[in-house]
């Protein structure tokens, strides 16, 4: 959500286990991993087959957001969905938050788990990560598909871009957080997915959440993906009105190997608003890895 919400501002317990069902659905493992740090990693995975997909969320969420995907591809995957540190499950005791910091909190999970061949699935903030992550994981990652992300790797986020959001942030949290989640979904959308990110937003972390925020203009999408070393393909919301994000497809594609898809008609949590569609698109883009 993050990188959304800094771009429209320019523009205008867990501990290991397993469970399954008895109608012979894949079985669930839930665990944790230790970050560089030490800060515990939750993340569960199910489900065979290589390459993994490893699932990243965005900002103020966790892992939970992919739940209209993890099912449908541990059929023929072997699927990771993590909450980043700072969110959901894992741990929070750092004290600098940064992208790239949880890039490598992502290399060490896949590095724990003795994954060979991966694919990162990043969502907003989560593609950025992916992108570190890559780039510490040389020769393992098959591929990145990012969501609502990198619609312009030219675009640099300055802090007088971001100063009104945050300080809208800093001054009314749940206000800021619930008109910023309001104006995320498509007027189509079902209200009560609306409604679950916006309790999910709420109850995140406010300090990790803000201390990740003001590092974004440090980021240079550039070199991230320039620095990736893995194909890049994009499943991003069309635009939608003047102050939507366009793709910029072919600029993008002067510093990696990048595509994108467009999904018409919905909002920044495309996976949530219409999970069929952005799977079988899903699905297009991973058989082109090889």
């Amino acid at each position: 959500m993050i990188a959304r919400l800094v771009l429209l501002a320019a523009l205008v317990l867990w501990a290991g286990a397993a469970c399954g069902s008895d109608r012979g659905a894949p079985v669930t493992t839930v665990a944790t991993v230790a970050a560089p740090d030490g800060v515990p990693i939750a993340y569960e995975a199910r489900g065979r087959g290589e390459p993994a997909l490893v699932f990243i969320h965005c900002w103020a969420c966790d892992r939970s957001f992919w739940r209209g995907q993890i099912d449908s591809l541990a059929t023929d995957h072997r699927v990771i969905a993590l909450d980043l540190p700072g969110h959901g499950a894992s741990g929070r005791a750092r004290t600098e938050w940064s992208i790239p910091g949880l890039g490598a909190d992502v290399a060490a999970l896949v590095t724990a788990l003795e994954l060979p061949r991966v694919i990162l699935v990043g969502h907003s903030m989560g593609a950025p990560v992916a992108l570190a992550a890559a780039a510490r994981l040389r020769g393992r990652v098959a591929g990145i598909v990012c969501v609502d992300a990198l619609h312009d790797v030219e675009l640099r986020v300055e802090d007088r871009m971001i100063a009104p959001m945050l300080a809208g942030f800093e001054r009314d949290y749940p206000a800021t957080m619930t008109a910023a989640v309001r104006g995320m979904f498509a007027g189509s959308a079902d209200t009560a997915s609306a409604n679950w990110v916006l309790e999910k937003a709420l109850a995140a972390d406010t300090g990790v959440a803000l201390a990740l925020m003001r590092t974004y203009p440090s980021l240079d999408f550039v070199a991230l993906l320039a620095d990736a070393g893995a194909p890049v393909r994009c499943i991003n919301a069309a635009p939608r009105g003047p102050t939507s994000l366009e793709t910029k497809t072919a600029s993008n594609r002067k510093y990696g190997d990048f595509d994108a898809v467009l999904m018409e008609g919905v909002g920044h949590y495309l996976q949530l608003e219409r999970p069929g569609e952005f799977n079988a698109k899903l699905r297009e883009i991973l058989a082109t890895f090889q």
